[in-house]
């Protein structure tokens, strides 16, 4: 199977083409288990499946390490963009379908700038705190394409504290019936957040989540702490988020930020399990 490797901002994915005679009736979870594992195989974040659409210029499917399938993620959806762009499947403007619905994409060189469409907080979640280890945090739950929960404390939360009460929190289904990503955030000065995500599906922190950027300049701007525009600084690299009040209490996001191609390849012999239908 042949294979590119990308990131954005540090969140890496396995992207496909679904079009090629040679990948079509694959069943996509199992790759997806069979791709992401690090050492044992290629390692990545997520698979970034790009199948054809009778609405758009491509579909995009995401599938977690765990072989889980989300509905959106906003850094895979830019180096989807880049990818179709590259491979001629799209023109440097486009639109692409997703679980999440349609996304509309700009690419600039390594710059890709995603509209995600509407986005918006969970009124019932509005001024709410959360107390973690003797710790308050102010508390966001918003759906962005896939649901998230921001903690906003005044410094940046330490590694162990992020991965426990992340993973924590994710599992509370009391609270949220499907789980959560959740992301802690911590402003550096107006407009600009430090963040990290403990994703859903990855099951740990990682580099960058491009919807948990949407997620905290969202969180951000009902909070008093950014304007419209918000740049999301997360370990891997750094995302500029717009947006634009449409009423009803929602927003309409653009995420924009660099995504690399690290590298193209073919799997080996060993990789890929029994994965047809």
């Amino acid at each position: 199977m042949n294979f590119w490797k990308m990131n954005g901002n540090g969140n890496d994915f396995i992207v496909v083409d679904a079009t090629a005679a040679e990948n079509i009736g694959l069943d996509w979870p199992a790759v997806a288990r069979a791709l992401c594992p690090r050492r044992q195989s290629i390692g990545a974040d997520g698979l970034l499946v790009i199948k054809r659409s009778k609405t758009a210029n491509f579909f995009m499917r995401i599938f977690n390490a765990d072989g889980s399938e989300g509905e959106m993620c906003g850094n895979g959806a830019r180096c989807a963009a880049r990818f179709a762009a590259c491979a001629g499947l799209a023109p440097q403007s486009m639109e692409f379908e997703t679980m999440a619905g349609l996304m509309r994409a700009r690419v600039d060189g390594r710059y890709v700038e995603i509209n995600m469409g509407r986005v918006r907080p969970e009124p019932e979640w509005s001024d709410r705190t959360m107390t973690l280890e003797g710790e308050t945090f102010r508390a966001t739950f918003a759906l962005v394409g896939v649901p998230h929960l921001v903690l906003f404390s005044r410094e940046e939360v330490g590694v162990d504290f992020a991965r426990r009460w992340g993973e924590r929190l994710r599992n509370d289904t009391a609270q949220f019936r499907q789980g959560t990503n959740v992301t802690f955030a911590a402003p550096i000065a107006r407009g600009e957040m430090r963040a990290v995500t403990y994703e859903r599906g990855v099951e740990d922190l990682t580099e960058s989540c491009g919807t948990g950027c949407v997620a905290v300049a969202l969180a951000a701007r009902l909070n008093g702490l950014s304007g419209p525009v918000t740049e999301v600084h997360n370990p891997g690299g750094t995302n500029r988020v717009s947006l634009t009040e449409m009423g009803d209490g929602e927003y309409e996001a653009l995420l924009g930020g660099t995504t690399s191609l690290v590298m193209t390849g073919q799997t080996g012999p060993d990789v890929l399990p029994l994965a047809s239908r």
